[in-house]
C-alpha cells in the first residue's frame, strides 16, 4: 500500500471515530509529531492531488460508513 492509500485509509478510520477522548489523544499526538513541520511538503501536496485524480477517475474505492464498521470489525469484505 503506497503512502497516499495508507493516509486515505487513516482518514477512513479517524471518520468512524466517536469518542471525543481518544480524538483528542491523537489530535494532541499529531500535533507533537507535526509541531516543527506545519507546512504542507511539495511531495504530500502531489500525493494529496494524485489521490483526488484518481478518486475523479473512478479509480479510488471509498467505502460506506456501515462498510468501513465491517471491515474494521473484520469480516473481511465490504460488501454484504
Amino acid at each position: 500500500m503506497d503512502l497516499s492509500a495508507r493516509k486515505w485509509n487513516i482518514m477512513e478510520h479517524l471518520a468512524l471515530i466517536s469518542d471525543a477522548g481518544l480524538l483528542e489523544q491523537i489530535e494532541k499526538f499529531i500535533k507533537t509529531k507535526v509541531a516543527d513541520n506545519d507546512d504542507i511538503t511539495d511531495l504530500e501536496y502531489a500525493e494529496f492531488e494524485e489521490a483526488i485524480a484518481r478518486h475523479e477517475r473512478g479509480e479510488a474505492t471509498f467505502h460506506s460508513e456501515e462498510e468501513s464498521i465491517r471491515l474494521i470489525r473484520g469480516s473481511g469484505t465490504a460488501k454484504a
